[in-house]
């Protein structure tokens, strides 16, 4: 008999042979539990669902919780992950998916949903989140080389520490275990931008993917900074961005790729622009 069970991190163990059918050899055990099991800044004990049968997890989706400020007020937020069933199991779609479905007092995301899954969701009430990433090479448009030099940055973790203030200072604090991010402070004058980016493959081409920035103007006009402060850790040949924040930039050969998210918020104030890719699967 089939049953969907809330989950917690003590389950990590039994849920692991599960994660591993994923194709991805990059992704350690440990890898795992930091970014789906371990997520310190949620006081929501629960990591995901389960689908069981004869006692044993057949069928995975992980949940990430957090709180946002959205359109006036503090947000709950659910951003999914990792589904992935066993084959044989996969009539029992429908049943993993429905306490997800309950969330209702949630924003929920779907950031990276496969081809099946994006469908599957979009017939479900999801709606298009985003479509494309904008792809930013390190070529300067014009001015953007001289105002380069009137910028700086900074990857310091006391400079980090020292600058950021308020919502930023969380963000950081609650992102700097994850061994991914890659965490930059932009500076002009007084301005001052936080960027979080994590190195992500494409065609076997090395890129950075820009999850957050705090301040998207200040981000553009020192796009090169950014890429330079990044290049050490990630290679990239160039950033990825999410379109909804590109709208209206253009860089030297610069170019769109596909990449389609989804979300269901609880408000129709919450635009896709307010949301950011930070408390999810970095």
């Amino acid at each position: 008999m089939n049953e969907v069970r809330a989950v917690g991190a003590e389950a990590f163990e039994e849920i692991y042979p599960l994660l591993r059918l994923f194709p991805t050899t990059q992704m350690s055990k440990d890898d795992w539990h930091r970014m789906l099991f371990s997520t310190s800044w949620s006081d929501n004990p629960q990591r995901g669902y389960a689908l069981y049968s004869g006692g044993k997890p057949v069928g995975f989706i992980a949940t990430i919780f957090s709180k946002r400020e959205l359109a006036g007020r503090l947000e709950p937020i659910c951003s999914l992950s990792s589904w992935i069933m066993l084959p044989e199991h996969r009539d029992g779609v429908l049943a993993l998916l429905t306490p997800i479905l309950k969330l209702r007092d949630h924003t929920i995301l779907n950031p990276t949903p496969s081809p099946t899954a994006y469908e599957i969701f979009f017939k479900l009430g999801f709606k298009p989140l985003e479509s494309e990433r904008f792809i930013a090479p390190p070529l300067p448009g014009p001015g953007e080389a001289r105002r380069s030099l009137r910028g700086s940055f900074s990857r310091s973790r006391a400079d980090l520490d020292l600058e950021l203030t308020g919502d930023e200072r969380k963000l950081y604090q609650d992102h700097s275990s994850c061994a991914a991010a890659q965490h930059v402070l932009l500076r002009h004058g007084e301005r001052r931008c936080y960027v979080v980016a994590t190195p992500i493959h494409k065609k076997g081409l090395p890129f950075a993917e820009i999850q957050y920035a705090s301040d998207w103007d200040l981000f553009w006009e020192h796009r090169l900074l950014a890429h330079a402060a990044l290049l050490p850790a990630t290679r990239a040949m160039a950033l990825l961005v999410d379109k909804r924040y590109s709208v209206g930039r253009k860089t030297p050969l610069g170019m769109n790729w596909p990449s389609r998210r989804l979300y269901r918020p609880t408000r129709k104030e919450i635009e896709p622009r307010m949301i950011d890719n930070l408390y999810s699967e970095l």
